[in-house]
């Protein structure tokens, strides 16, 4: 896969909020992104399917989780 450089405008909390999260993952900011991407595509194409999304919780009750 070829990469093509693309440079942001983020806000300093969505800055620190990557940073937080390669941190945590031994990532890069730009992994972390590209992660975000795959997320959101996957998520928008389920959804454009007509499938829900859920989210269990610890106490195994479920929750659908809505996009707009």
């Amino acid at each position: 896969m070829s990469y093509v450089k693309t440079s942001l405008n983020l806000p300093e909390p969505a800055v620190e909020a990557l940073k937080q999260i390669a941190a945590k993952r031994g990532v890069t900011m730009a992994e972390v992104v590209r992660q975000a991407i795959a997320t959101e595509k996957f998520l928008h194409d389920e959804v454009e399917k007509g499938n829900k999304i859920l989210l269990e919780d610890k106490d195994k009750s479920l929750r659908q989780v809505v996009f707009r």
